[in-house]
């Protein structure tokens, strides 16, 4: 497995279960991200992205969606020199123009002092839609008078040709909620009952040495 993508769901739900607050709930779930990376890389997966805010959440509170760019901008501050001494290439792929002007600098500074990198690779897709990601991949074609085909529009999407292996959604809904619905055409998808802060290592290793059982075809017969 080359590459890995989260849909992290659940941490509303963990908050009331455990009678936190939301904010609560999306810190807990956002210090899981960076367990769980390492438990990629400790697994040999070379790029996993992580569903941290879809384009549809930002509808929500003013509150809610300013905590969750604060916890990415913290978040990116305290891992900074862990990807640099793990030679991990960092991207925050989606629409950031919302962003404070602030955590657009934290994000671009990450983005650039890793970018050299090719070991490991992170991505936080944030006021991310997979539907956006097409149409932004389209347009980018036609500024550029490039030929519009299915490999021109998957090299200008967000990920550029690198499509998920394995797709893991977390919280029990069975959608992928707008989360590249492009690169998701051959994926392997797996829906867990398991609210994304109860997600561990152990879990990790599951799926992982499940998904080796897979055969994976392409549309093709053995």
């Amino acid at each position: 497995m080359d590459h890995i993508a989260f849909i992290m769901d659940g941490n509303g739900r963990w908050a009331e279960n455990h009678r936190k607050t939301r904010q609560q709930g999306h810190e807990i779930g956002s210090s899981n991200v960076y367990n769980i990376f390492l438990s990629c890389i400790d697994l040999g997966i070379h790029t996993a992205t992580f569903f941290a805010m879809s384009s549809e959440n930002m509808s929500r509170s003013k509150e809610e969606t300013e905590y969750i760019s604060t916890l990415l901008d913290n978040s990116i501050k305290q891992h900074l020199d862990d990807l640099l001494a793990n030679d991990v290439k960092f991207r925050v792929i989606g629409d950031l123009s919302h962003l404070p002007d602030s955590i657009r600098e934290t994000v671009q500074h990450a983005e650039q002092v890793t970018s050299r990198f090719h070991k490991y690779e992170l991505n936080i897709a944030y006021n991310y839609g997979g539907q956006w990601d097409i149409v932004n991949s389209i347009k980018t074609m036609l500024e550029k008078k490039i030929e519009i085909t299915t490999s021109n529009i998957s090299k200008y999407l967000a990920t550029g040709s690198d499509y998920p292996d394995l797709i893991v959604r977390t919280g029990g809904y069975k959608r992928l909620s707008n989360f590249m619905l492009w690169q998701a055409a051959y994926s392997e998808l797996i829906f867990l009952e398991t609210l994304w802060p109860d997600f561990t290592k152990e879990h990790m290793r599951d799926i992982f040495f499940d998904y080796k059982l897979i055969k994976r075809k392409f549309g093709k017969v053995d």
